[in-house]
């Protein structure tokens, strides 16, 4: 109710002079025609549905614009939820997956399928995965409810499923013989029900539930009466519970020849490696040996007594090697030969020695004519080549 005192003063000189109108104005309260003004100040109680100092807001669950005698209507929210904008009436959807102004629409683009105007939305799970809900963020803090739905994918399994969460919540099961978005009440058939749980684990027989009768059996399940925020772990599987043995051991025989080729081609690339690098070994060390300075050794050989050849037993002017060990190659070869070495006075040698030497010279043989051996029984032969060379026997 409003209060108005009103001043207006008029002046008219020539007709009359002392005639004079006073009006105020002034404003008491302002209730926006929803209550009564009390002591000229204070609004007694707001009605119509409004709050505020000044009745000028939709209660929860309403909105509008009640200024001035405007009027509050109710959120339309097609069942989905009890609070709205009280400006603006969007809707705070309540159930995860629904969306719109008026929670008319499902989220199609993040999986949930369902007609909201009918029914509700569910989240389309694939058996033998895992998924994770994580209702964490501030948007998300209206969510009350969840619902999935899951479909076998095999008619002669059982179907194995389970749920937690990190906080309490409520569960139902049912299920129907197809999915159609929005079932009406009646016909899905209830199978569990469990309130203020936190983890649940079922397992639906395939014989029970016919599903080779019902190739298109559907199970729904609403999780509900949860508070934020929460996060949600949920699974339907049907692997087999055991192994088939042709299975496994064509598995197992698979992997064990995989690991076996894999090692046998470590190995040889292993040996390539090696013998790669021993080559660039022996090269490095004939280049090494190749760099160093030759030097002419003098022997003074005795004219008076030629020595005897210990190997034939013959004398011989030319001292006979008594091995020649080729190397790879045979490019070059390690020469070996006895070597008498100086005596003393009495052609005895010094204590502690035999007087006798092995010399070893590295000799080039790649330009070298076959050598004649001859043999203790005088035969001669021809040896057009040299004898194999032994990997590794020399440098």
């Amino acid at each position: 109710m409003r209060h108005f005192l009103l001043s207006i003063t008029l002046l008219r000189p020539a007709l009359a002079p002392s005639l004079c109108w006073l009006i105020q104005m002034s404003i008491a309260c302002q209730c926006n025609g929803h209550s009564k003004c009390i002591n000229q100040s204070i609004c007694e109680k707001c009605e119509n549905l409004t709050t505020g100092k000044h009745c000028e807001t939709c209660i929860s669950g309403f909105y509008g614009d009640p200024t001035n005698g405007g009027k509050c209507q109710p959120c339309k929210c097609n069942g989905h939820a009890s609070l709205c904008n009280t400006n603006t009436g969007k809707c705070f959807c309540t159930t995860k997956g629904v969306k719109g102004d008026e929670c008319q629409l499902c989220e199609v683009e993040n999986r949930y399928q369902g007609n909201p105007l009918k029914g509700t939305c569910y989240y389309t799970l694939l058996i033998d995965y895992q998924f994770t809900f994580s209702l964490s963020q501030e948007d998300d803090r209206y969510y009350t409810a969840i619902n999935f739905v899951a479909t076998p994918d095999e008619q002669n399994r059982d179907l194995d499923m389970f749920i937690n969460a990190s906080k309490n919540f409520n569960l139902n099961i049912t299920w129907a013989a197809s999915f159609s978005a929005g079932t009406q009440a009646g016909e899905e058939m209830p199978v569990v029900s469990k309130t203020n749980i936190k983890e649940y684990k079922d397992s639906f027989s395939n014989e029970k539930f016919d599903f080779r009768n019902h190739p298109n059996i559907t199970f729904f399940v609403y999780v509900s009466n949860f508070t934020w925020p929460i996060k949600i772990q949920i699974a339907f599987s049907q692997h087999s519970n055991f192994m088939d043995l042709v299975q496994f051991f064509v598995t197992f025989f698979s992997c064990f020849l995989s690991l076996l080729l894999v090692a046998a081609v470590v190995w040889k690339i292993k040996q390539s490696c090696w013998a790669s690098r021993r080559r660039e070994q022996l090269l490095r060390e004939m280049q090494q040996m190749a760099s160093r300075p030759f030097a002419s050794v003098n022997v003074a050989l005795e004219t008076d007594e030629e020595p005897p050849d210990l190997i034939g037993g013959s004398i011989k002017t030319v001292p006979k090697p008594i091995a020649l060990e080729p190397c790879f190659g045979n490019k070059a070869a390690v020469l070996s030969v006895f070597v008498r070495l100086p005596r003393g006075f009495g052609g005895i040698p010094p204590p502690g020695q035999s007087g006798l030497a092995v010399a070893s010279a590295l000799v080039d043989i790649s330009q070298q004519m076959p050598i004649v051996y001859k043999e203790k029984s005088g035969a001669v032969r021809n040896r057009k080549q040299q004898p194999p060379a032994q990997p590794g026997t020399c440098i």
